[in-house]
């Protein structure tokens, strides 16, 4: 724990998974959401926190693109996990940016914890972000506004 006003002062860290691992922490943050059934209205105040999952045990991954399936069953729902276009290989590796609460084991992500850790950084991230953005002097938002994933039901999107 931090000081006051900062209670988590993470930092950043690079493990490496494969792409099955990969699919793998993808479903178990597809947790967050209510199986919701196709053809029906969608009520976006009660489509998370499915079985008390608190937020921040939701993540998304930027830099591969997929769906999230909401009508089938948690463990079943991501579907065209693609990287660069193609399909994601289940021996690709790839390196994945976790706060160290995340790559300790914290959410109980699969993998993480036992991943090879590539990269850390002792910095606290939002100074990390903050030495960056100085030394950028603008921030281009095109480089940032990407859609990598959406939720569908049965393949069609639910918004």
């Amino acid at each position: 724990m931090g000081g006051l006003g900062h209670p988590f002062e993470n930092t950043l860290e690079a493990r490496v998974l494969t792409g099955a691992q990969l699919k793998e922490y993808l479903e178990f943050s597809a947790r967050y959401y209510v199986q919701t059934p196709a053809g029906g209205e969608v009520d976006p105040a009660k489509l998370t926190n499915a079985g008390n999952t608190p937020d921040y045990n939701y993540d998304v991954v930027s830099g591969v693109a997929y769906e999230i399936d909401i009508a089938k069953a948690p463990g079943a729902r991501i579907a065209q996990l693609t990287f660069d276009g193609e399909p994601v290989d289940d021996a690709a590796r790839f390196v994945l940016a976790v706060n160290n609460y995340r790559a300790s084991g914290g959410g109980n992500f699969p993998h993480v914890a036992k991943a090879k850790q590539v990269w850390a950084n002792s910095d606290e991230i939002r100074n990390t972000i903050i030495s960056w953005v100085k030394a950028q002097g603008t921030i281009d938002v095109a480089r940032f506004a990407s859609v990598d994933w959406k939720l569908t039901r049965e393949g069609t999107p639910v918004f």
